[in-house]
């Protein structure tokens, strides 16, 4: 079972949706986490979620844990399909919010918001690495290769 977590096939496609994912993915987790790239940082995030958003508290900590460490193991490929999961979740739920706004982004500043468009490719492509795992140059390939369970 465990080694079957951990399996992947060697390709580089998954290398790729890994790199993508986390680079879109980890600057939205350091906004929440940590107040980098203009965030508000964790407490102010955490009382959006609660109190604006009405999330429960544990779910959104889980979202912006995910966002933030799931983005840095999409890279290493470490327990690719767990963070893969954690994203996966996270942005389907932040889609299912925009849904009021529509389909595309707001590139010309004429809706009252983002789209969901942004949401649906990055859900597919964490169902892709949740099915696929790690792929090529992964610590879970690494694993799986080397160590007996």
């Amino acid at each position: 079972m465990l080694q079957s977590f951990f399996s992947t096939r060697d390709s580089l496609s998954p290398l790729f949706l890994r790199a993508g994912l986390a680079i879109c993915i980890f600057p939205h987790g350091a906004q929440k986490l940590l107040g980098w790239f203009g965030g508000v940082g964790l407490e102010a995030s955490m009382d959006f979620f609660v109190n604006t958003a009405e999330f429960p508290a544990a779910l959104a900590l889980l979202a912006i844990v995910s966002e933030f460490f799931g983005s840095i193991a999409l890279v290493l490929g470490f327990f690719t399909r767990l963070a893969a999961f954690g994203i996966t979740c996270t942005l389907a739920v932040a889609g299912w919010t925009h849904r009021d706004i529509g389909f595309f982004m707001n590139w010309f500043g004429n809706q009252g918001g983002e789209g969901f468009e942004y949401h649906i490719l990055a859900v597919c492509m964490g169902i892709a690495l949740i099915l696929f795992g790690g792929g090529s140059w992964s610590l879970d390939s690494w694993i799986s290769d080397h160590l007996e369970f």
